[in-house]
């Protein structure tokens, strides 16, 4: 098996505890990778920016709310998609909402994944496992 370069998560989420309970569930079952959390959507073009600077950009996943203030999920995820540079980025919607419509929305407008909070670990490493960059390891 080819080794992989750890990637950045990016995390976008309103909810502080969600943000926390996400990097301590990634961290602490071997999903080896650097977390960078953003609680306002309309920041997060700055922060790929400042990512992409950092010659980062290869390797990042932004994990993003549907359900934000300012810039919703999707009017976020418009913007990632309609950016030269970020377009290709996988990008998976975090969502209280079991709505197939949202669901659907998602998707047509390019998001990788869908995964509905509260989320389980199996559903989370589910969703990554879909990415061949994601690294994991072995957890004592």
């Amino acid at each position: 098996m080819p080794a992989h370069n750890p990637i950045t998560m990016v995390m976008v989420d309103d909810d502080v505890d969600q943000i926390f309970a996400t990097r301590r569930l990634v961290r602490s079952n071997g999903i080896v990778n650097h977390f960078v959390s953003e609680s306002k959507s309309e920041r997060l073009i700055e922060t790929l920016v400042e990512l992409y600077n950092a010659h980062e950009t290869r390797n990042i996943v932004v994990l993003l709310d549907l359900n934000m203030p300012y810039l919703n999920g999707i009017e976020t995820l418009r913007a990632i998609r309609s950016h030269s540079h970020f377009k290709d980025i996988p990008v998976f919607m975090f969502s209280a909402s079991d709505n197939q419509a949202d669901k659907d929305e998602a998707t047509r407008h390019g998001a990788n994944g869908y995964i509905v909070k509260p989320f389980t670990l199996e559903a989370f490493v589910a969703a990554m496992g879909q990415l061949p960059q994601v690294k994991f390891q072995m957890v004592a």
